[in-house]
C-alpha cells in the first residue's frame, strides 16, 4: 500500500487548513519542514522514502489563477494532480505536471473520467455535484480516490463504511483521503486492499511518522 503524502498549495505556498474551508486555510507548519515551500516539502517527503505525492493547486480549483509553473519544478518525485479540471482544454494543459486527476467538485466533462484518476468529492456525505451511482458506472480503469473534503485536516477518522460500499462496487484501484486520525486509520486501508492512502495533517502534527510508515507499508 502506498502512502502519498498531500501537498496543498495556495498563492505560491503549501498551505493546511480544515473542513475544506479554503478562505481560511493558512501557511503550513509542520514538524518535519521548516517552512510553507512546497518545492522543499516535497524533497522532504522524497528525503522520507515516499514515491508518489498528491498535489491540490487550490487556487485552480477555486478558479483564482494556478500554480502550475511551481508544480512543474517538483520534477524530481511522482505526482498525482488535481488543479480543478472542468473539461478537455483544461485536460490537456495539466497533462504535463503529472498524473491527471479529475475531481467531481469541477468536472463538467463526463468523457474524461475514463481518461484519468477520478476523484469522488464528498462533502458532508454527499459526493459533490453527481450521483454516485452514475460516475461509478460511467469510469474507466484509472485509479479513484475517495476523498472527504469536510474531514479534511480534522483528524475525525475516514468514513468506512463509505469506503467499503465503493470498494465492494468496483474494481478500479483506491486511495482515500481526508481525516486520517490515527494508525487504525492506516491499518483499516491495508486490511481492505486500498492502493494507497493521501495524509496530510497527521504527519505534519508529529501524531504518525511518516519515515515508519513509508518503511511499514511497502
Amino acid at each position: 500500500m502506498e502512502i502519498v503524502p498531500v501537498i496543498d498549495i495556495m498563492d505560491g505556498l503549501a498551505v493546511s487548513g480544515k473542513g475544506g474551508k479554503r478562505e481560511e486555510y493558512k501557511p503550513l507548519k509542520s514538524v518535519i519542514c521548516q517552512n510553507p515551500d512546497p518545492i522543499e516539502l516535497a524533497k522532504v517527503y522524497k528525503d522520507y522514502g515516499v514515491s508518489k505525492i498528491y498535489i491540490a493547486d487550490l487556487d485552480k480549483i477555486m478558479g483564482r489563477g494556478d500554480n502550475f509553473n511551481l508544480i512543474k519544478k517538483i520534477d524530481f518525485i511522482n505526482k498525482m494532480v488535481d488543479v480543478g479540471i472542468k473539461d478537455e482544454k483544461d485536460f490537456k494543459k495539466a497533462k504535463n505536471l503529472g498524473e491527471v486527476i479529475v475531481g467531481t467538485e469541477t468536472l463538467k466533462d463526463i468523457s474524461l473520467l475514463k481518461k484519468a484518476i477520478v476523484s469522488l468529492d464528498f462533502k458532508d456525505g454527499k459526493l459533490l455535484n453527481y450521483n454516485l451511482d452514475f460516475i461509478l458506472n460511467n469510469l474507466g480503469n484509472k485509479p479513484v480516490i475517495i476523498l472527504d473534503i469536510s474531514n479534511v485536516g480534522t483528524q475525525r477518522g475516514l468514513n468506512r463504511e463509505l469506503i467499503k460500499d465503493i470498494k465492494d462496487r468496483i474494481d478500479n484501484p483506491i486511495y482515500v483521503g481526508g481525516g486520517i486520525r490515527d494508525l487504525k486509520d492506516i491499518e483499516f486501508c491495508y486490511s481492505i486492499d486500498v492502493e494507497g492512502v493521501l495524509i496530510g495533517t497527521a504527519i505534519h502534527k508529529g501524531i504518525l511518522d511518516l519515515k515508519k510508515l513509508v518503511e511499514g507499508y511497502r
